[in-house]
């Protein structure tokens, strides 16, 4: 597991990209409400305590700041992968090119694990705020994702289909950020899996999930 990035290890950063790091180590620790702007300066070295409103305004600034930074990297690692993907893809290689780039963002940067349990705070969000703010920066995606499933499983109604998805995704994105669990599980040490065995089993229980027959009307 790599480690969380401290200010010690963003010293040399420049400011902007140092107070950035700084939120999303706070934030990933204590969660989104747990933090003020003020002490993100303070933490991140800034002598200025204005240091977070002169770069990012408010809170909703850091925010989208922060999914920027975390969507750019995606984005990066699955431009690397896709040379290794055939153009036309079945259901499993279509769930391995989503989640394989989640996976490896742990380790893709030293900043990895932090944004794996951002993604998973905002995963838990209840707020209105917050959740409009992650839907318009991610909600292309999902819809893309959708549109996809809709011919892969056109047994499912839509309803049923788009539910399960969210279920999965929030599991799944839970799942991997907090995924140094599996060395001290209720049962037993499941740390032994490398980041491509990972990935297969994830795939398991996505696919096993959107494949199975609805009973909800039984």
């Amino acid at each position: 597991m790599t480690a969380a990035v401290d200010t010690k290890s963003t010293h040399h950063l420049e400011t902007r990209d140092r107070l950035l790091l700084t939120a999303l180590r706070l934030y990933a620790a204590h969660g989104l409400h747990a933090v003020s702007l003020r002490r993100i300066s303070a933490e991140a070295g800034s002598k200025n305590s204005a240091a977070m409103h002169y770069h990012f305004h408010n809170k909703q600034g850091v925010l989208e700041a922060l999914m920027a930074m975390i969507g750019r990297e995606l984005g990066r690692i699955a431009k690397s992968l896709r040379s290794d993907q055939p153009r036309e893809r079945s259901l499993r290689q279509a769930c391995r090119a989503t989640l394989q780039p989640l996976v490896l963002l742990r380790s893709s940067q030293p900043w990895g694990d932090d944004a794996t349990r951002f993604l998973s705070r905002l995963a838990s969000e209840e707020s209105a705020e917050i959740a409009t703010l992650v839907n318009s920066a991610y909600a292309p995606f999902w819809q893309r994702m959708d549109k996809a499933l809709s011919r892969e499983l056109p047994q499912l109604p839509a309803p049923v289909r788009r539910l399960r998805v969210m279920f999965i995704t929030t599991n799944v994105v839970h799942g991997v950020a907090e995924a140094g669990w599996l060395g001290h599980s209720p049962l037993g040490d499941l740390s032994h899996f490398d980041q491509d065995t990972l990935v297969d089993h994830l795939v398991d229980f996505v696919i096993g999930g959107l494949v199975a027959p609805s009973h909800a009307n039984a």
